[in-house]
């Protein structure tokens, strides 16, 4: 078996536990501000354990999405957590390089078939598609992000 498809399952393996993970933070709230809150720590305690201001801590549960992975790894430290994160496909990773593949084979087939047409020569596509797709994957699945 391809090495590459065994990283591949197993990386859709080791996240497939984590798909609920999507929308757990309420509206309007941000994950800092949740874990404050439910921990018991006001944002001054947060602040004076991080060295900031009060103002400071409302900015970044405001603003969450924008602060930098070092700020939010010390936040978490501050209320006795470890920062995670990962890339969460949208479907699955053998998902994704299927389709791009898929993609990228119709690309170049259709080419190929523009010029075929001219000699009414042109090739059934689904079947090529997929041939095509799987010898990317199998092969050298850096060409089908080209």
């Amino acid at each position: 078996m391809n090495e590459r498809i065994t990283r591949i399952r197993a990386l859709d393996r080791k996240i497939s536990s984590l798909s609920d993970a999507k929308n757990i933070v309420p509206a309007g709230s941000s994950w800092i501000n949740m874990v404050r809150e439910a921990i018991g720590m006001t944002a001054i305690q947060l602040a004076a354990r991080l060295g900031v201001t009060q103002p400071r801590v409302a900015k970044m549960e405001s603003n969450e999405e924008n602060l930098k992975l070092s700020t939010i790894k010390k936040v978490a430290e501050a209320m006795g957590c470890d920062f995670v994160y990962y890339f969460k496909p949208k479907t699955t990773f053998q998902d994704i390089v299927q389709n791009q593949a898929k993609k990228r084979a119709r690309e170049i087939l259709s080419d190929v078939n523009l010029n075929m047409a001219l000699e009414n020569q042109s090739i059934e596509t689904s079947e090529a598609v997929q041939d095509m797709a799987d010898d990317f994957i199998n092969g050298n699945t850096k060409r089908i992000w080209d």
